[in-house]
């Protein structure tokens, strides 16, 4: 399988210890009592944990420096996370009992078990939960091990457009390509700056084995996620959602991949690339791009692909046509043809999932 990494945002040393220690990490967020709104932060980031797979790598960034964390620990074939608690839809329809709490450290104030403020300030409904946990094991001796994200970036430097790693800023965490991986474990390797001890003396400990992510929780067809960003979730997650065909297989998984020249705001992003063994550009450059909508799509998502094909097909030239792009809709507009390029008709397959059709453009 190929591998990516998941980038994570800590603020703090004592976090870091106990999670490098535990091989744990769980990112704060809102609980969920009902169905998430569709202004919710809850499936985006319930989509980066869909992504993950056995043997990913897990890297901390804090205070300009990058940690090894370790390798997944899950399933290969499906979403590799767990479910702590029963704050999300998720966490019911598991019936997942609470194995993770850090509401009793001493620098949160607890609410209730599961459930606790992370600032003085803080009121109770500014309260945090971590529905969903990611386990990781170091066999590479490596946990600890920090480099200085320069170093990274002076790396990623050589590549004339952004990658995922150059968008972590705002956010919990976020998935990391193959050549993003490659380049941080080399350079934790040949070229580390430090080392700390994974060890934590905080008194926290998983209390049984949490709930492994399951296909049989969540969504059971395409059509029932709802807001888009629950779609992506639930394909990332369950690749069985999606047509055989579309499935990543032994491919790693990114999503919201930045495919645009560097801009100060508003980088187009793909929901879902695959990275596969056949690497483009060392592996920053996914070999199949899928845009996903929950309504008909149009003539916005025409154009959205048009612009990833012209960035893509400006940036590598003809190595551009090897790269699949999909978009992934309950229905097309009469009109979405005509927005595509004839020049792009061979590159772009329509694959309506409502009435389990797949065309292409050129055919």
């Amino acid at each position: 399988m190929v591998q990516g990494g998941l980038f994570i945002t800590l603020y703090d040393e004592e976090t870091l210890r106990l999670y490098l220690d535990r091989g744990i990490y769980g990112q704060h967020m809102s609980p969920e009592e009902s169905e998430p709104s569709s202004y919710s932060n809850h499936y985006p980031t319930l989509a980066d944990y869909a992504c993950g797979r056995e043997g990913n790598h897990v890297f901390f960034f804090r205070d300009r420096e990058i940690y090894y964390g370790g390798q997944l620990v899950g399933s290969d074939e499906h979403g590799a996370f767990f479910i702590n608690g029963q704050r999300s839809p998720l966490g019911r329809d598991a019936d997942a009992p609470l194995v993770w709490d850090e509401s009793d450290r001493d620098r949160y104030d607890r609410v209730e078990p599961g459930l606790f403020t992370v600032n003085d300030e803080d009121e109770e409904d500014d309260a945090v939960c971590q529905p969903f946990l990611l386990r990781f094991e170091d066999d590479r001796d490596l946990a600890g091990t920090y480099i200085q994200s320069d170093q990274l970036y002076f790396e990623l430097g050589e590549y004339p457009y952004p990658l995922p790693s150059n968008t972590i800023s705002g956010m919990g965490f976020c998935t990391l390509t193959p050549g993003e991986t490659q380049t941080m474990l080399e350079l934790m390797e040949n070229e580390p700056e430090g080392h700390i001890e994974p060890e934590s003396d905080e008194d926290i400990e998983l209390q049984g084995e949490p709930v492994p992510y399951s296909p049989e929780y969540g969504v059971d067809d395409s059509e029932d996620a709802n807001p888009e960003s629950h779609l992506e979730a639930g394909v990332t997650a369950n690749p069985s959602l999606l047509p055989e065909f579309l499935r990543p297989d032994d491919a790693a998984i990114c999503r919201q991949v930045p495919i645009s020249p560097f801009k100060p705001r508003d980088m187009d992003e793909a929901d879902v690339c695959y990275f596969t063994e056949d690497r483009i550009q060392d592996g920053t450059i996914p070999n199949t791009v899928i845009e996903l909508k929950n309504k008909r799509a149009g003539k916005g998502a025409a154009t959205q692909v048009v612009r990833y094909l012209k960035w893509l097909h400006k940036r590598l030239g003809p190595e551009a046509e090897q790269i699949e792009v999909y978009l992934y809709a309950p229905s097309f507009t009469g009109t979405f043809n005509g927005y595509i390029p004839e020049e792009f008709t061979d590159q772009i397959q329509k694959v309506d999932f409502s009435g389990d059709r797949q065309t292409t453009l050129g055919e």
